[in-house]
């Protein structure tokens, strides 16, 4: 393939690398840009990162995310929050919290089947919007009615 060129995949001619239509009509696919998760962020956001010896630490913490994430998704990682931020990854790949980890990984890959349930037809609007006012009612006012 030259160089700076890509295939038109329709008509085998190379076309121009930012081209995204071919000669024949062919549309290239537009690829987009998919954002790569930072693991050193989504650490940093469950773990307390210590001040000196960052660098074992980051070893000891990047092994156990490597076992979470063959369990559990980057994503789900990304998002997933305690309230609190803990001082290792061993607290989440212990077998005390993989119950409260495993209930949250349910729900974040939870699909709504919509075919158990019938679509209501409310049908079309009629009538006129009302236009209300709203007026800012004081505690006075209140207590005076």
């Amino acid at each position: 393939m030259p160089r700076g060129k890509k295939k038109c995949s329709s008509c085998d001619i190379f076309v121009g690398s930012r081209a995204s239509k071919c000669s024949c009509g062919y549309v290239f696919d537009k690829k987009t840009n998919s954002k790569k998760i930072n693991k050193l962020e989504v650490l940093s956001r469950l773990v307390i990162v210590p001040e000196k010896n960052k660098r074992p630490f980051y070893l000891k913490e990047f092994k156990m995310m490597k076992s979470l994430t063959e369990r559990y998704s980057l994503e789900f990682l990304l998002v997933v929050d305690f309230g609190k931020k803990f001082d290792s990854l061993a607290y989440l790949v212990s077998p005390k919290l993989k119950d409260s980890l495993d209930q949250r990984w349910r729900a974040f890959n939870y699909k709504f089947d919509k075919s158990k349930y019938s679509n209501y037809n409310i049908g079309e609007k009629f009538g006129d919007d009302k236009q209300l006012t709203k007026k800012n009612k004081t505690t006075r006012d209140f207590l005076n009615e």
